[in-house]
């Protein structure tokens, strides 16, 4: 089944991270976001897996070298939003497609999730619904889709993942916006293609998912990593460790304090120094500094 991850963005949100890495490539749990969305997928068997790229797009296909998939690029020359994005992977075939987000990492069976006769929706119940598209909903079947509404009437957040039954009928849906110049918050938004399909005839099942991780946001990006790190038993001399925490090769760490719920990659040189609730880039260096819930990629000497 062919599986469609939008992963062109600028990551705006995520700056000054985003400007030299791409946002799926930065790291939660000692690994690039990218690795834990694609790995379940082979496990999964998902055989066809469409990355749509654009901002750092060489770096995305550079890494994805490493696994054993294909995989196809297509190209988002223009930011236009995310429904806009997704088009450029689709075709107007009868085939089944599951879309997952590029900045979410969920914790389920995604071949169960695509055992269904029906379109289907991931959703969860969020305390804010600001940053989310939201459904409505009868029963199980969804009756309204909603981007980022300022008056919502649920709070069944769409949490980024999505079953297709069939790609002409969102092909259809999306190409219709686009030649018709519906937008909202001028974009082509994925929530109006759902809307338009339900308009349509179309059945949307929703599914509760309460297993997915964020990482659109430091905030989440952060909150993510503490959530699937996991102890590493690792010690080491003159440093005082407490776990989870996550350390990466030709690391060196001396007279400091780590964790808890740290990732500290590849190449970091760590000195004289305490880190906890944080990440720690690639070949960044930490001399004399308390770092605490934050994103760390700079050399501390500069």
């Amino acid at each position: 089944m062919k599986v469609i991850i939008p992963v062109a963005g600028f990551g705006t949100r995520l700056r000054p991270h985003t400007e030299i890495r791409q946002k799926c490539l930065l790291p939660v749990a000692g690994k690039p976001v990218l690795d834990h969305i694609i790995e379940p997928l082979i496990s999964q068997g998902f055989d066809e897996i469409v990355l749509i790229t654009g901002h750092l797009e060489d770096q995305i296909k550079k890494y994805v070298r490493r696994f054993d998939a294909e995989f196809t690029f297509a190209r988002q020359d223009e930011q236009r939003g995310l429904g806009h994005a997704i088009f450029q992977g689709l075709e107007p075939s009868d085939d089944p497609v599951l879309i997952q987000l590029g900045d979410v990492i969920y914790n389920l069976d995604l071949t169960e999730f695509c055992q269904s006769s029906t379109h289907k929706i991931a959703v969860d119940e969020v305390p804010d619904t600001e940053r989310f598209g939201v459904v409505e909903i009868d029963k199980e079947r969804i009756t309204r889709v909603v981007e980022k509404p300022k008056n919502p009437h649920s709070n069944l957040a769409i949490v980024g993942l999505y079953f297709m039954t069939n790609q002409k009928v969102l092909y259809d849906a999306i190409l219709q916006l686009m030649e018709n110049e519906i937008t909202t918050n001028s974009e082509i938004q994925l929530a109006d293609a759902f809307e338009w399909m339900i308009g349509k005839g179309d059945v949307f099942q929703h599914a509760k998912v309460s297993k997915w991780f964020d990482c659109g946001i430091p905030e989440t990006f952060l909150s993510t990593n503490k959530a699937l790190l996991k102890p590493s038993g690792l010690q080491l001399d003159g440093v005082v460790i407490h776990e989870p925490v996550s350390i990466g090769t030709d690391c060196r760490i001396e007279s400091s304090v780590i964790g808890p719920n740290v990732t500290i990659m590849d190449g970091v040189t760590i000195l004289n120094s305490q880190v906890e609730d944080s990440i720690v880039l690639w070949n960044a260096k930490v001399e004399n500094e308390d770092v605490e819930h934050e994103i760390f990629f700079k050399d501390s000497s500069g």
